[in-house]
């Protein structure tokens, strides 16, 4: 017998099954790299001169570049590009990317004190370095993570990639109950300094730096007694 009262049972148990979850942020780690690996920009620019690909215009138009970039003395570079000559190989760009994340993948570790059997979804990122295996592959092996992680390796997503990774997580945790989600993203610039005088593609030399980050997300509130905040992912 339809009646008002069974309208509304419905309709509220369609409405708790279907809302949308809070998605919790419970805590992050940023890799800091070794002191030695730092540069002061003017050390920067006698190597650009020393590098023999640039002529004096493209030295001076990256030294303005980096004179406004808001980039201090203590920016890191990955070890390749600090030797004289650079030696940008692929075993030296894959040693940059695990240096970044396996770090802040055991910061966060330690930090949470999660186990990480515990994380059901892994959303990896690095735009212009994608080997074969994956990042998330790589990660997934390392830490032993369980055999049902649901992972995700993106690349060539840019400077949005940060939004997107966390929107993807956001997104898988309203699908899959009471887990972590881990989303890891950096950068890999051994192999990709521009040698030419375009200045358009000149400024990508002044701006990236060795980095790299990873963050813990929870959909249930039970594992978010330690939260710093909860929030509402919207689409971007």
């Amino acid at each position: 017998m339809n009646s008002p009262s069974t309208h509304l049972i419905f309709a509220s148990s369609f409405y708790l099954l279907t809302r949308p979850r809070p998605v919790f942020l419970l805590d992050y780690s940023c890799y800091r790299p070794r002191d030695d690996h730092s540069l002061p920009l003017l050390s920067f620019v006698d190597r650009l001169r020393l590098a023999g690909s640039y002529d004096d215009s493209s030295v001076h138009f990256q030294k303005k570049i980096l004179d406004k970039s808001g980039l201090g003395d203590r920016t890191h570079l990955p070890e390749a590009i600090l030797m004289i000559p650079p030696s940008p190989t692929m075993k030296a760009a894959r040693e940059e990317t695990e240096q970044a994340i396996f770090a802040a993948f055991d910061s966060l570790l330690a930090i949470t004190k999660i186990n990480p059997k515990d994380i059901g979804i892994l959303v990896v990122n690095s735009s212009l370095f994608n080997p074969t295996p994956s990042l998330s592959a790589v990660i997934v092996n390392k830490y032993k993570l369980r055999g049902n992680i649901k992972t995700f390796n993106l690349g060539g997503m840019g400077c949005s990639a940060g939004v997107i990774l966390v929107d993807l997580a956001k997104d898988m945790l309203q699908l899959h109950r009471s887990t972590y989600a881990v989303v890891v993203s950096t950068e890999n610039i051994t192999q990709n300094s521009y040698h030419g005088v375009k200045k358009s593609m000149l400024i990508a030399n002044c701006l990236f730096r060795v980095g790299g980050a990873a963050i813990l997300l929870s959909n249930t509130r039970r594992r978010t007694r330690r939260g710093r905040r909860g929030f509402r992912c919207r689409k971007i």
